[in-house]
């Protein structure tokens, strides 16, 4: 997996969806493709093989593994780097409406979506 390197021009703790900081949750860098330039906002359900995550993964609600822990910015070539949350609490109010619903349609286990506190 040594094309998961990506080169950043700023460094910046990116925001959380998650219902705390410290909160539990299990996750692995994963390869996410899709279109070009596009972004991957965080919280998006994403598919995969979380066994050979060589193989990219893609948004979508059917068969969804995870959710996108932080927004990513695709390359030209329409790959980022992700990171896949399979198993934790997510904060509601940290995410894109549209997003929520992704995430209540793909109905992912090990996912819990709950009323936080959006801080």
């Amino acid at each position: 997996m040594a094309n998961m390197v990506q080169k950043i021009d700023e460094y910046a703790t990116p925001k959380t969806i998650l219902i705390a900081q410290e909160s539990y949750y299990a996750a692995l860098p994963v390869i996410i493709s899709g279109s070009a330039n596009a972004t991957v906002k965080a919280g998006e359900p994403i598919v995969g093989d979380l066994t050979d995550r060589g193989t990219a993964f893609t948004v979508g609600t059917s068969n969804a593994v995870g959710v996108n822990l932080h927004e990513v910015k695709l390359d030209a070539d329409g790959k980022g780097n992700a990171t896949c949350v399979f198993r934790g609490v997510i904060d509601k109010k940290k995410i894109d409406s549209t997003v929520a619903t992704h995430i209540t349609t793909a109905a992912i286990a090990g996912i819990d979506l709950v009323e936080g506190s959006a801080f």
